[in-house]
């Protein structure tokens, strides 16, 4: 008997029609129940960090033994989950159930664990010092001026991105409106979440490991606890472009009011991360032009890509658009320091403008061995040339390549007109953009060469097989063919007997199979263990960056917090560019 289902009443919509289905709550949740674990995991790595300090009774910032063991204490106190989260993994690789969650576990941690390694070593250095990095002096004393603007009803200098005074200003609500100790938390926690925001990040485009691997190689190289909100912001910026355009090539399959309202969404996000750092969107502006013109649909279909841009830059004006008109009418950058006068060609190792020992003790930058390039510059640029030769038709690699060719014209033409014009505007800064870009090229090179081997391993695995199996074939149609009756019963034999040999290479009925874990999840426990040795070693020398030290390095940020009064914060209108 068939049946059929009956149709909904014509007019006014049933009850069925507009009901929510009873599990689409559970669907989402099942969706999302992942990213929000590694989201989970990543922030709870930083934040043990964090709180293991309180571990570490006697620390004594200024004095350099104390600086030793305090690197050391927040070394085991990192290597203890970690090196647990490597033998998790390495428990769970021939388990099916749990070889997802700790590979899950595993590589979302290690990031968190990073920044959070380099948060912990910013509170230990500001341990006993109620303010912030550099006190009173600087963008600490812009900071410190806005938010006490901000809690008089005062608005902030127009032409400076106002979200992270304002995010100042609400620490400081917490801390009994004390701008000095709301600057110093949030100090703490914007450099704790730059591990985990970068890591979050590319997982819109890559897998675990890699997005690890990218997350692990960028936080201690570019990240700058004075002013962590420059960092972080361009840590996400990339990814999240990337992600973007490949949704614009997949416009054509979706609804024009599914694309409006996704556009919308994804203007509104970049426009809240635009007010809350502006910079590298400067250098961003050439390649995402270049990349929407690229991957945009123009044949199969124009009309969803231009409704997903066009909404994208609604959503993008609604929160920026006051910091943009504030930006059209700022004087240009006349900001002179040793990085205006370093070879503009010289990308591959970031200094503040505070470089210490770097340049008092020889010349900047350091000559390199190949033609005045370095090893490291060498490798990185051969890696650039991998990831465009096997990777150039995909959206990652084109895209970043796109971004690093607008950055690198844009540095050489302001760089050109510094003297003329007596103005920087900006271009030093384009030395982390860039490095980040070859970061990032050089990462996936490794990972397209991976992915060739991989292949070509398993072609020949393939290969390998079809000939063993035709191999039997024929040895079996030989057996088949006696030249007398005791050779067709040695056959029959050898057929219905199994020997050793083959009882070995083919398990009988009933016989219990051994699974070998397979190279590959073998693989991810040794990349696992060596990302942790990396992390203990990278983040540690990023945080002995910023201990208290008198030379003029970024320690001397930290010095400068111990030996500073709130007393000294000149109260009045902050310039910005001397304007």
């Amino acid at each position: 008997m068939t049946t059929t289902a009956a149709e909904p009443e014509a007019g006014p919509r049933s009850v069925s029609r507009i009901r929510v289905p009873n599990d689409l709550w559970s669907r989402a949740l099942r969706t999302a129940r992942w990213p929000l674990y590694e989201a989970a995991v990543a922030l709870a790595a930083a934040a043990w960090m964090l709180i293991s300090t309180k571990t570490i009774k006697v620390f004594a910032p200024l004095d350099r033994v104390s600086q030793v063991s305090g690197l050391a204490a927040l070394q085991f106190r990192f290597l203890l989950p970690a090196l647990a989260c490597v033998v998790f993994l390495l428990l769970a690789r021939r388990s099916e159930k749990y070889r997802l969650l700790a590979s899950r576990t595993a590589f979302a941690a290690l990031p968190g664990f990073t920044s959070g390694f380099l948060a912990a070593g910013v509170t230990l250095a500001l341990r006993g010092a109620n303010l912030p990095l550099n006190g009173t002096a600087g963008d600490a004393g812009d900071m410190e001026r806005w938010a006490i603007m901000l809690q008089h009803g005062e608005m902030t200098h127009p032409g400076y991105p106002p979200l992270y005074p304002r995010i100042v200003w609400f620490v400081a609500k917490l801390n009994h409106d004390n701008v000095f100790v709301g600057l110093k938390y949030t100090e703490i926690l914007t450099t704790a979440i730059l591990g985990p925001a970068a890591y979050l990040a590319w997982r819109f485009v890559v897998s675990r490991p890699w997005a690890c691997v990218l997350a692990l190689v960028y936080v201690p190289t570019l990240a700058e606890p004075y002013k962590a909100y420059e960092p972080l912001v361009l840590a996400i910026i990339i990814p999240i472009v990337i992600a973007f355009m490949r949704y614009l090539q997949t416009s054509p399959s979706k609804g024009l009011v599914h694309l409006a309202i996704a556009g919308l969404a994804w203007g509104l996000l970049v426009g809240e991360i635009f007010i809350l750092f502006s910079g590298p969107f400067y250098w961003a502006a050439f390649g995402v032009a270049l990349g929407a013109a690229v991957l945009f649909p123009w044949r199969t279909g124009w009309r969803h890509g231009a409704t997903l841009l066009g909404t994208t830059v609604v959503g993008f004006l609604i929160p920026s658009y006051h910091l943009i008109d504030g930006l059209l009418h700022e004087a240009p950058d006349p900001y002179f320091f040793f990085g205006t006068s370093q070879d503009p060609a010289y990308t591959f190792v970031y200094l503040t403008d505070m470089p210490g020992n770097a340049i008092r003790n020889g010349t900047w930058p350091p000559t390199g061995e190949l033609g005045g390039v370095g090893v490291f510059g060498v490798l990185i640029l051969i890696l650039t040339g991998v990831a465009i030769w096997l990777g150039m038709r995909r959206t990652p690699v084109l895209l970043t390549a796109g971004l690093l060719t607008g950055g690198w014209v844009m540095r050489f033409y302001l760089a050109s007109h510094e003297y003329r014009d007596q103005l920087v505007r900006y271009w030093p800064r384009t030395t982390t953009f860039s490095l980040y870009c070859f970061l990032i090229l050089a990462v996936f090179a490794v990972k397209l060469i991976g992915e060739r081997v991989q292949e070509f391993v398993t072609q020949h695995q393939k290969l390998t097989a079809t000939v063993r199996a035709q191999t039997a074939l024929a040895q079996t149609a030989l057996a088949a063919t006696p030249t007398d009756a005791e050779g067709l019963r040695e056959s029959e034999a050898d057929e219905t007997t199994p020997s050793p040999e083959n009882d070995a290479e083919r398990p009988a009925a009933g016989r219990r199979t051994v699974r070998r874990p397979v190279p590959f999840q073998t693989g991810m426990v040794g990349l696992a263990f060596a990302l942790t040795l990396f992390t203990g070693m990278s983040a540690s020398a990023a945080t002995d960056k910023i201990m208290p030290k008198n030379d003029g390095s970024e320690g001397q940020l930290a010095w400068h917090a111990h030996h500073d009064s709130p007393a000294n914060l000149v109260q009045g209108i902050t310039k910005v560019n001397g304007k």
